[in-house]
């Protein structure tokens, strides 16, 4: 007995760690996403030219999660951190000593590249040091060190002007501190390898209404993430209530996560995702019609986000239901890449409906996004036969393969 609480104690000793450096990472790089937009609104930039340049962190984050898990195998775990945490830190001071399309849109895909092996490296460490027992205490954490990271580093953004270096400075620093809770600890690299095969041809025939929800998802979250500060800017928002918007939704997607995913579990998924995509179209809608001044647009941005954010979780239990269960790892690959395809083409799209329409592009094209799903979703639910259900996964919406890895309880533990 006492044996098994001293080695439970040293797997919670080498745990905490990597929260305290990933939430270090979650409110650099959400301050950073913000500012970027901002900024670049604010040297002139054309709104499609913002996409683009924004989009490139997605192809980054892509290539990342193609490449990085054989990183982790030659190099070892904690130089693969303590490198790309370095060289997101470097990126980040970068920005401000060169302000041009071109060297933002590198140093976005030098980013996304970093932050996608950040995300692998933490989710493997917590899948090797995860037990049956503790596996879906730690995801809960895991998920929550990401989003109100990511949503307290919208707040950061009323700190100085967009115009200063203060705020680049800023998040290099954040950066940089997050190497150092990892370091000081002593973390065993852990033996099991993340897979990066897969078969999109496959996953979609055997799951379309899933793919296609991971697809739009990774869209419209690319999006919101991408332009959301920059439609805010447009509208005349202060730094302040920038930061105040983006966070609202991020705020919205904490507290619907696990209401949605029990809801999904207690009745058919694919309605659940037809309820959710209908109302987030609808919600995007009003955003794009009514006037975008006054306390309702947060209230919008909170509820948008609450509906728009958890359906990565739900597209993955829709996958879930439906593939072999000792395939589901493999095919979080798979999941991965094509969110990836998503998110890059999701702040494409928008730019270019931004620059045509105006700031109301920003919310047609989210209402977009969830129209065809929608419709699929109710076709399929009326044409096909409902699949049997399993668990609701709760995933965070940027989640490596790492993270199916550690959602699913290892075969040879009791």
């Amino acid at each position: 007995m006492g044996g098994q609480l001293e080695r439970e104690r040293n797997v919670v000793a080498s745990i905490w760690p990597l929260f305290g450096g990933l939430a270090l990472l979650m409110v650099g790089g959400g301050l950073l996403g913000s500012l970027l937009g901002v900024r670049a609104d604010l040297a002139g930039f054309p709104t499609i030219v913002i996409g683009v340049v924004m989009s490139m962190y997605y192809v980054g984050f892509l290539l990342g999660s193609l490449t990085i898990p054989r990183w982790l195998i030659k190099v070892g775990h904690i130089r693969v951190y303590a490198g790309l945490a370095s060289l997101a830190a470097a990126t980040a001071l970068s920005y401000s000593l060169l302000i041009t399309p071109v060297a933002w849109g590198a140093f976005r895909f030098v980013f996304g590249l970093a932050m996608s092996g950040l995300y692998v490296t933490v989710e493997s460490w917590l899948n090797d040091r995860a037990s049956n027992e503790t596996r879906g205490r730690l995801l809960s954490v895991y998920m929550l060190v990401i989003t109100f990271g990511l949503g307290f580093g919208q707040l950061l953004l009323g700190l100085d002007s967009p115009l200063n270096a203060t705020l680049f400075i800023l998040v290099g620093i954040l950066l940089s501190l997050a190497v150092v809770p990892v370091a000081m600890v002593r973390i065993p690299a852990p033996e099991e390898t993340i897979p990066v095969e897969f078969s999109i041809a496959a996953l979609t025939a055997t799951a379309p209404l899933g793919v296609l929800a991971v697809v739009l998802s990774g869209a419209a979250d690319g999006a919101i993430l991408s332009l959301g500060a920059v439609y805010a800017t447009k509208v005349g928002m202060e730094p302040g209530l920038v930061g105040v918007f983006m966070a609202a939704s991020l705020v919205g997607a904490a507290a619907s996560q696990y209401p949605l995913g029990s809801l999904s579990d207690r009745f058919p998924r694919r309605r659940v995702i037809l309820a959710v995509a209908t109302g987030a179209a609808v919600l995007a809608a009003a955003g794009a019609i009514l006037d975008p001044t006054g306390p309702w647009l947060f209230v919008l941005a909170a509820a948008y986000g609450a509906l728009a954010f958890p359906m990565y979780a739900l597209a993955v239990s829709m996958i879930n239901d439906v593939m072999p269960a000792h395939q589901l790892v493999a095919a979080a690959a798979g999941i991965v890449f094509v969110y990836g395809i998503g998110s890059i083409t999701g702040p494409l799209i928008v730019s270019a409906l931004m620059e045509v329409l105006g700031p109301a592009g920003y919310f047609w094209g989210l209402a977009g996004f969830f129209v065809p799903l929608a419709v699929y979703a109710f076709g399929r639910i009326i044409f096909t036969a409902r699949p049997k259900q399993r668990r609701f996964i709760s995933l965070p919406h940027r989640s490596s393969t790492a993270a199916a890895m550690l959602a699913e309880p290892s075969d040879d533990e009791d």
